[in-house]
């Protein structure tokens, strides 16, 4: 079984030659995953660079990995090397389960262990519970800008979902939507 590569291009299709370097390029993160993952590799290109965008969604796991360079294939080598570090830094925490084992007050000396069997557990920090005030989406950029937040959780007034907006690199801002 083969992963699902879809590969996009923004402004128009995307060469042959280029599909099968990024094709030989991704089949490689097929062997990070038990089952075969969902890529999307999206490019474009921007005041004189190429901008690659890489979703992988396999075992459960979305990750998002975004490179920019002046030639496209190493934009896609650096994409595909970034999403490739970041499954190995999630499998190898997942593994490790970074948490601090407890050890025991008297016994100082003792060396600590860790069970690896143990599943991957986040700690949540902290809780937050505040009454979403339908409003557009401009009006949330507002908000983003008043709280001094990477990001705004709202309802949308024009389509009543639960919508989250947030600051992009470049100053600009990005909304996301539920979808079907």
């Amino acid at each position: 079984m083969e992963a699902r590569i879809a590969l996009k291009g923004k402004h128009g299709g995307v060469p042959d030659t280029v599909t099968e370097y990024a094709e030989r390029k991704l089949s490689k993160l097929e062997r990070l995953f038990h089952r075969p993952p969902t890529v999307e590799l999206l490019g474009t290109y921007e005041r004189g660079q190429y901008v690659v965008e890489l979703n992988v969604d396999g075992d459960g796991i979305f990750l998002r990995s975004e490179e920019r360079c002046p030639e496209l294939h190493a934009a896609i080598d650096n994409v595909t090397a970034k999403l490739d570090r970041q499954v190995k830094r999630f499998k190898d925490r997942v593994r490790h389960d970074h948490r601090k084992p407890v050890r025991d007050v008297n016994d100082a000396d003792a060396a600590p262990t860790v069970d690896d069997d143990e599943p991957f557990e986040p700690k949540i920090a902290r809780r937050k519970h505040y009454v979403m005030k339908p409003m557009l989406p401009e009006e949330a950029a507002l908000q983003l800008e008043m709280i001094d937040h990477p990001f705004f959780v709202f309802r949308n007034l024009e389509t009543g979902d639960v919508s989250v907006i947030y600051r992009r690199r470049d100053g600009s801002y990005g909304l996301i939507e539920p979808g079907a």
